[in-house]
């Protein structure tokens, strides 16, 4: 049996538009790294942290308290020692604290031999991402356990839908290199909302999710609008309104908040396309001399899996 493992977790995009906490997506290449081995000691405990500072204290760290989660639901007294590093800044709005949560429990399990199925591993995964925020929905740990384009159901214990990506879809995700908690963007929504506005949220979901499997890219720009909490968080993601604006006139499919922001992610349907509005949005940012991450992603990219 192994002793210790290297696992990768990507970096997630939330909410698409429509789908807030309930869609989402892995993004290509960039997310976490944690090296997992066993221990003499009974617990999950942190050993190292490199990267980008989140605590080191086992009860605080997303990645312990998931594995410790998972452990305590198997009733093992077997301890591992985790070493992470962390690539996604927290409070970027692309799941930087899903995607440690999510790489503990699955090299976990994974270091005691798949006791446990995939769909299984979000519940405890999930115990991580409370830790940073108690009201955190699923979608970026589902997003970084299944990969590709999900569906999650945070009301039925997490149930998840992987949907079909078009091989020839692909998102611009622009991460401007500042915080906001999830938490704390919660605060500018609205505690309830008109009939109308969830019709119209819930038929541009329907839309959606119809388009990706006739690959209808007219039926998936016309439906991929966010109805409920865009407009409340727009002003305090920086240049979003302007980023949104060059979207809008350079017709891509849609363009939106990832998550709580900051990050900005747009969707087109040719890598061509991608690599052109890439460098576009990188001028925005220059120009404010705002420091910034950016990446162009398709929406087939794998999740959660072993180096």
């Amino acid at each position: 049996m192994m002793q210790q493992i290297k696992i990768f977790s990507p970096a997630t995009v939330s909410n698409i538009c429509c789908g807030f906490d309930v869609l989402g997506f892995a993004i290509d290449n960039f997310g976490d790294e944690l090296f997992i081995s066993k221990s003499n000691k009974d617990v999950v405990s942190i050993k190292k942290i490199n990267g980008y500072s989140v605590p080191n204290d086992r009860k605080k760290n997303t990645a312990s308290v998931a594995g410790q989660a998972l452990l305590d639901y198997l009733e093992i007294s077997q301890g591992f020692e985790i070493e992470i590093n962390k690539n996604i800044k927290p409070g970027s709005g692309i799941g930087s604290s899903a995607a440690s949560a999510v790489a503990a429990v699955y090299g976990i399990n994974k270091l005691l031999d798949n006791p446990l199925k995939k769909e299984e591993l979000l519940k405890f995964a999930m115990q991580g991402e409370f830790v940073s925020s108690k009201t955190a929905p699923a979608d970026n740990v589902a997003s970084a356990l299944y990969g590709g384009i999900i569906l999650v159901n945070n009301r039925e214990n997490y149930k998840v839908v992987k949907l079909p990506a078009p091989k020839n879809l692909f998102a611009i995700v622009h991460h401007p290199l500042i915080e906001i908690k999830t938490s704390e963007s919660r605060v500018v929504l609205p505690k309830s909302i008109k009939l109308g506005i969830a019709s119209d949220q819930l038929g541009a979901v329907g839309g959606f999710i119809h388009s990706l499997h006739t690959q209808d890219f007219d039926l998936m720009r016309t439906s991929l609008k966010d109805y409920l909490v865009e407009k409340y968080r727009a002003d305090y993601v920086p240049f979003f309104n302007e980023i949104k604006s060059l979207a809008k006139i350079n017709n891509t499919i849609c363009c939106s908040i990832s998550g709580s922001g900051p990050s900005i992610f747009t969707l087109v349907n040719t890598n061509e396309e991608a690599q052109r509005l890439k460098l576009l949005f990188d001028r925005v940012y220059k120009s404010k001399n705002l420091e910034f991450n950016s990446y162009i992603t398709s929406l087939n990219s794998k999740g959660v899996h072993v180096l």
